[in-house]
């Protein structure tokens, strides 16, 4: 397949966009209890568990830069991502940044120190005007309290989170920078494609730096490594927006790199 990104049409580029919106715009309509329902860790309660847990829960939007948290704050309750996305960083003693996950709808954050009794154990910050539902801490706790059946069915969707970190830790270890750099692309495509959609393309919804803190590299390694891709003709970039040229083969190349199926 050769096609140039000069050749996408503008109507190709705005795609992602609109989707996005839609997603979003569903996202403000739903009332709160549609919104946890559809989050795995509350995927198995009952419409009155949720409605409950509603009851303690808010919507907030913050603007570009804000930060939820502070590493060593007092913990008030966990969130969840409806629009925007989140970064979790600590900083070390000489002030160097260390990004730990890159948060986007409908992701949970800080939902451990919930059941942990812990203060929050990084820094959030909105990478960009964001929504977020906040949980707060003593009306969930309550809420478990009065019905211990709550807990247990929330343990499935806990189990499946930290399988997700699990792998995360995993593929920033056992993988090289290649196979990470073809995993993102890969996921993030699948993320962002519609049935629409002719063309295998994607928008980077971070900039590289944010990328390659989130990969576990370097952006030397990060744009080296982009660049060689682009070199075999596997993908071309024009700003943002990433072609898949060679879709298959990109996951071929990954299946065989990762051991994983997909």
């Amino acid at each position: 397949m050769e096609l140039g990104v000069s050749s996408l049409d503008t109507a190709g580029f705005l795609l992602a966009r609109i989707i996005r919106r839609f997603y979003f715009s569903h996202m403000h309509d739903s009332s709160i209890p549609d919104i946890l329902c559809d989050i795995p860790m509350f995927s198995e309660l009952e419409e009155n568990d949720l409605e409950r847990i509603a009851s303690h829960s808010r919507i907030h939007d913050c603007g570009k830069g804000k930060l939820l948290f502070h590493e060593g704050d007092p913990y008030r309750g966990m969130y969840v991502v409806l629009q925007g996305g989140v970064k979790v960083f600590k900083m070390s003693p000489e002030g160097k940044e260390t990004v730990l996950h890159i948060l986007f709808p409908p992701h949970t954050l800080a939902e451990i120190p919930m059941f942990a009794g812990q203060d929050y154990p990084a820094h959030a910050e909105c990478l960009a005007d964001s929504r977020v539902l906040f949980v707060e801490k003593e009306g969930f706790l309550g809420c478990l309290r009065e019905n211990p059946d709550l807990a247990l069915r929330m343990l499935a969707g806990l189990s499946r989170r930290l399988r997700v970190l699990a792998t995360q830790l995993e593929d920033r270890t056992a993988h090289d920078v290649r196979t990470r750099v073809i995993r993102y692309l890969l996921e993030e495509y699948q993320r962002q494609r519609t049935p629409k959609r002719v063309l295998p393309l994607l928008t980077l919804p971070i900039s590289k730096s944010l990328l390659a803190a989130h990969i576990g590299t370097t952006l030397e390694t990060l744009s080296r490594t982009m660049r060689k891709l682009e070199e075999e003709g596997k993908i071309s970039m024009k700003g943002k927006t990433v072609l898949l040229q060679e879709r298959e083969q990109l996951e071929k190349e990954y299946r065989v790199t990762s051991g994983h199926h997909r």
